[in-house]
């Protein structure tokens, strides 16, 4: 897909968001830059409109969500914005607590992307522990972390933006606001719901791989949202509501077809993005050992399924195009790394590849040793 293309999926969808917006209250759009893109791609007027189906929020909560934005400023109001924490975000201006007309913390902003320090009431829903398939606690508990990891989040940006600029603008592009919080049965996760918004568990200390597989991974989620738009370009059935299962005959495959391309993109996202780190030698000592366990786990995450389907009968002409381009250099990357397969154990990874548990089956001295003997140089 050219960029172009790509443009034209980012103002049809600020174009539906603004239609949204003058039926919703014809006059906010008075109120705000109606040609400032950034008012009509933030996350949380994503999250508000898809929660118009449950009715769950009030008219009323999208003046307070759109006042930072506004021409002419005034006290705020935060009245139905308050979050389970009594805690209200109200973008572009700050952090409120209940009954308080002064902001208690401001908006965190390095470059292009903001850290987001409590979540808005309408993203709540998105929240959910989910193992395999099923869904475990649809309310779970979750606490911002940010105080303590956002540091470690700016630093892994800087780093893709300096070693992987090409990937660096697909991020910006795609993602503005990060939420760092401390419960990792809720995966990390993006939605088109929630377009622009980065979900990220964190436990632990020391996170800087972590945090730029998952920049990549999920980031990248946010991207192809844009990229394949119009699903029809792309497919010849209806992706989002099929099950892999029901073509594959895989029993334990819950995802669906959409979920799955979706999968096929971010790991060959990770492969290309970690090769040319590598190659170009970022990393060392126990920063390397995780980049390279990372690697080594996107091998049991490629060819998950995909390959099984009737392709001509999936996909249009430039969606076969699309997955051919895609599998064919994930193949070719995982082939130059094939031998860390029987080099690393990851035989009790579970969903999620976790530092620690790779780290007790792989022994870091035993890495050290051969990397000092330019046994991992690719």
């Amino acid at each position: 897909m050219s960029l172009n293309e790509i443009n034209t999926s980012k103002t049809c969808l600020i174009n539906t968001v603004k239609v949204l917006l003058y039926k919703e209250n014809l006059n906010l759009i008075e109120k705000i830059k109606f040609d400032d893109d950034e008012i009509f791609l933030d996350p949380i007027l994503f999250s508000y409109f898809n929660s118009k189906k449950n009715n769950k929020f009030p008219k009323k909560i999208l003046n307070e969500i759109l006042q930072g934005y506004f021409f002419i400023k005034a006290p705020p109001n935060v009245t139905y914005s308050l979050n389970k924490n009594q805690v209200a975000y109200i973008p572009k201006i700050g952090y409120f607590k209940k009954n308080q007309k002064t902001p208690y913390d401001s908006i965190l902003v390095k470059g292009d992307f903001e850290i987001v320090k409590e979540i808005h009431p309408t993203q709540e829903k998105y929240f959910t522990e989910f193992y395999k398939g099923h869904t475990l606690n649809q309310y779970p508990e979750h606490n911002s972390v940010w105080k303590s990891h956002y540091k470690e989040v700016f630093n892994a940006i800087d780093i893709i933006k300096k070693h992987i600029p090409q990937f660096y603008n697909e991020l910006a592009f795609a993602n503005k606001k990060i939420y760092l919080h401390d419960n990792p049965k809720i995966l990390n996760f993006t939605s088109i719901e929630t377009l622009g918004m980065l979900h990220f568990y964190v436990i632990g200390e020391s996170n800087l791989i972590y945090f730029i597989e998952e920049l990549i991974h999920q980031g990248s989620h946010n991207f192809f949202y844009y990229l394949i738009h119009d699903r029809k370009d792309y497919f010849k059935i209806d992706v989002e509501n099929l099950l892999m299962r029901d073509f594959t005959k895989q029993k334990w495959d819950y995802r669906s077809i959409y979920s799955a391309f979706h999968g096929l993109y971010t790991v060959t996202q990770r492969v290309v993005y970690f090769d040319k780190l590598l190659v170009k030698n970022v990393f060392s000592g126990r920063e390397k050992h995780e980049l390279l366990g990372r690697l080594t786990d996107q091998f049991s995450r490629f060819r998950t399924g995909l390959e099984l389907l009737n392709l001509e009968k999936t996909y249009t002409p430039k969606g076969m195009k699309l997955y051919n381009r895609l599998d064919k250099k994930c193949a070719s990357i995982l082939k130059k790394y094939a031998m860390l397969t029987d080099e690393f154990d990851l035989s009790n990874r579970d969903v999620d590849f976790r530092y620690d548990v790779f780290y007790k089956q792989n022994l870091y001295e035993d890495f050290q040793t051969k990397d000092l003997n330019n046994y991992y140089k690719f």
